[in-house]
């Protein structure tokens, strides 16, 4: 019967890929923990994740940019926006109260998206200058100055609309947003890793789940 001095069955040679080798489970796996060639590769795997991701990011671009050269510039259907509409970027927010607004920094998470949607209750509806008109195609509406005073509806890409909503109203919370407290700096510290997702960090993952966030508040 073969086996170790201590009656243990021998086990079979492993091999590292710096080309270290060992019979010793134990001693294998302190290797690998060290081993520098180990964590390169673990460094490539990880890279590879986020290029996948950037990949798949600018495939979804590319098929906005498609569906919005295919849709047309306006889109009135004859029915003119009211006057009282506000344009997109110039939303009021008068009717949000301060207590409301910490409330929401509270929730670091939600609070980008929950601020647009307190912001689209407005009073009169004059914040509704947002629409999906076709959920199947990545196309967004919004409400802009027209000839003289009118006000018209055109068609941008959804993830163009997505990211003008995010970085405006992220500025404004952070304006909001007290570092001397608890709340506040939990959210500034949020919005952190937002912007470094944002940038390629995690795979931009934390970034495109506060669009998907925001995009619920319009489907």
């Amino acid at each position: 019967m073969s086996g170790n001095k201590r009656g243990r069955p021998a086990v079979g040679l492993q091999t590292c890929m710096c080309g270290y080798a060992t019979e010793h489970t134990g001693a294998f796996k302190r290797h690998k923990s060290t081993c520098p060639m180990v964590k390169e590769d673990s460094m490539l795997l990880a890279k590879d994740e986020i290029i996948a991701t950037l990949k798949e990011q600018i495939v979804e671009l590319q098929k906005q940019m498609f569906e919005l050269a295919k849709a047309p510039r306006t889109v009135n259907n004859n029915i003119r926006v009211d006057s009282t509409v506000n344009v997109f970027g110039k939303e009021s927010t008068e009717h949000i109260s301060q207590e409301q607004i910490q409330k929401l920094l509270a929730d670091p998470a939600n609070a980008v998206p929950q601020y647009i949607k307190l912001k689209q209750r407005a009073p009169g509806n004059v914040n509704k200058n947002i629409k999906v008109p076709n959920k199947k195609r990545a196309i967004y509406q919004v409400v802009v100055p027209g000839e003289g005073e009118e006000k018209e509806w055109e068609s941008k890409a959804k993830g163009e609309i997505l990211e003008q909503l995010y970085d405006e109203n992220s500025g404004d919370l952070e304006a909001e947003a007290n570092e001397e407290t608890l709340t506040g700096l939990n959210f500034l510290n949020h919005q952190e890793k937002i912007k470094a997702s944002a940038g390629g960090e995690d795979g931009g993952k934390l970034y495109k789940d506060q669009l998907d966030r925001i995009h619920c508040v319009f489907s």
